[in-house]
């Protein structure tokens, strides 16, 4: 997006009475409707105009417009000392309201007022998804791309002036996601809902669980990385293990899936520290970076062994990231072709800086997503979907269920459900409803066809199952609930469920959390509901 008519104020400190009046001034102005402190700059900016600031009717440019605040200019829209000379020389600075030149001498006191040109970075067109909003609160799915407030070359397209601008919503947020990270956001409408928020966070009360889609096959048993961290460049966002200068960071991580094709490895990550860009240094730490990360698991910074272990030349790294999008565009493991952002040489007619050319598939997302916030004393959760890059390698075995579920003949007193058992990327074995002699459940029937062709009754660590029903918990024939034998079977360390149980035949089916607390990763698969109900409901028409 390119925007101009941008126009900023500075206030020079000044003499002891300046400054008390300054400071009588702020004083009845220093909070916004909501609670939240203001920077005398956004109040300048949302009462003064820049056809005053500029010299009004003095000022030979024709673009100002009389009455418009500087915000609203901006609403319609880091440079070097030659755009700025450039910049005085075209009358775009003025001071005390008057045009300034290069000979102008600036004192104590003077305001200086800067119109110009800001033309910010595409970023991702994914919208901003409301997963709760009360008086308080509201909270949301951040797409990944899109940085969280202004920062650097990024002014609009961010997340709180999408929501100020498109939505009507002026927020402060709770919680920190890095640009490129997706995920669960929560930002204050208020200053009190938002210092009882990041008051728990900071006190470590609010439980955290990430998804990450990471290089190679990540071992089956639950792993814990508790290793210091500490930006070595600030410049460069650069984290690394430090064992001496680091700050104390621990991130639990359990493997979900593992697909052989694309060799990648989807992981819940559980930092139970907030150190900048901790799960990432942890699983490059561990040699599993996350696959399409332009930083950590980037060939060209780290070399072949990505910096496992912590082994690298961090001389070499920081100068060969300093290159990245100026004259090499990033590249990551997965994607490792260069194909995105860099210096072109174009030059902006307005600026007189040089242009960037369109960003790319490394530079518009990161595998890495916030998907459950939840209060330890359990008075609160909060939860996204699984994003679709954590879901596309799993959905060939959802499709498989259905097939199975498909073979079931009419019935109108129970459901026709399939499911599927898999271990990295191999069907173990496949069931339906009533396959098996009784009043068999798809998910008993797959496991037991597995365990009478293995000779024992347990399946491999890290096994999937993939149903076409979320399992039951509570059976009306006395049988074994279908979630009681998911757990009695060692091995099984994730269920995908293609729907939510309905409440045709048993109420409030509570199989979510019942797996969940034994550790055992739930995920829905969404986009197969009616087709799974459809087929489940076969013969029920006929009631």
């Amino acid at each position: 997006m390119s925007t101009n008519g941008a126009t900023s104020g500075i206030k020079r400190s000044g003499s002891p009475s300046q400054g008390s009046n300054l400071q009588q001034q702020r004083a009845s102005k220093v909070r916004d409707a909501q609670g939240f402190r203001l920077r005398q700059q956004e109040i300048d900016k949302s009462e003064k105009t820049a056809f005053d600031q500029m010299g009004g009717s003095n000022d030979s440019n024709s673009s100002l417009v009389e009455g418009k605040t500087i915000a609203e200019e901006e609403a319609e829209g880091a440079k070097t000392p030659e755009a700025y000379k450039k910049a005085i020389q075209d009358g775009m600075v003025s001071i005390n309201s008057k045009t300034a030149n290069l000979d102008t001498i600036v004192r104590n006191g003077d305001l200086i007022s800067h119109r110009g040109f800001r033309r910010e970075p595409p970023v991702n067109s994914a919208p901003v998804k409301i997963v709760y909003e009360n008086d308080q609160l509201l909270v949301i799915d951040k797409p990944s791309g899109i940085p969280v407030h202004p920062t650097g070359r990024y002014r609009y397209n961010t997340i709180t002036k999408i929501l100020q601008h498109d939505m009507g919503k002026t927020v402060h947020p709770c919680n920190r996601l890095d640009r490129l990270t997706s995920g669960l956001m929560f930002l204050g409408k208020t200053a009190q809902g938002s210092n009882e928020f990041m008051k728990q966070i900071r006190d470590r009360n609010v439980s955290k669980e990430y998804i990450a889609r990471v290089k190679g096959q990540f071992p089956t048993l639950t792993i814990t990385i508790n290793k210091p961290l500490y930006t070595l460049s600030p410049k460069h966002t650069l984290n690394v293990v430090d064992e001496e200068q680091g700050k104390e960071a621990v991130t639990e991580f359990k493997r979900v899936s593992y697909d052989p094709v694309t060799d990648t490895s989807v992981v819940k990550c559980h930092p139970s520290t907030g150190r900048t860009h901790q799960i990432r240094v942890h699983l490059q730490y561990i040699g599993h970076p996350i696959a399409n990360d332009p930083i950590y698991s980037n060939t060209y910074v780290w070399d072949e062994n990505l910096g496992k272990d912590g082994k690298a030349n961090y001389e070499e790294v920081i100068s060969r990231l300093d290159s990245i999008g100026k004259t090499r565009a990033a590249s990551s493991w997965i994607h490792p072709e260069e194909d995105g952002e860099v210096l072109s040489n174009e030059i902006c007619p307005h600026t007189g800086l040089p242009l960037y050319t369109d960003p790319g598939f490394n530079d518009l997302e990161l595998w890495l997503h916030a998907y459950l916030y939840e209060a330890d004393d359990g008075s609160w959760s909060y939860k996204t979907e699984y994003p679709e890059w954590a879901l596309e390698n799993s959905r060939k075995f959802m499709v498989q269920a259905l097939k199975e579920a498909n073979k079931c003949g009419e019935t109108q007193t129970q459901f026709n459900v399939g499911c599927v058992l898999v271990h990295d990327g191999k069907v173990l074995s496949t069931g339906h409803s009533r396959e098996l002699e009784g009043n068999t459940h798809a998910e008993q029937c797959a496991l037991e066809k597995y365990f009478e062709k293995a000779g024992a009754r347990e399946v491999p660590l890290g096994t999937e199952l993939f149903t076409t029903m979320e399992p039951c918990s509570f059976r009306l024939s006395g049988n074994l609930p279908c979630v009681e034998r998911i757990l009695q079977t060692p091995g099984i360390e994730t269920c995908f469920v293609g729907v939510v149980e309905p409440d045709d035949f048993v109420k409030d089916n509570t199989s979510y959390k019942i797996l969940k607390d034994a550790s055992v990763a739930y995920v829905h698969i969404p986009g197969y509901e009616n087709e799974c109900l459809k087929i489940a409901k076969k013969g029920h028409d006929k009631i």
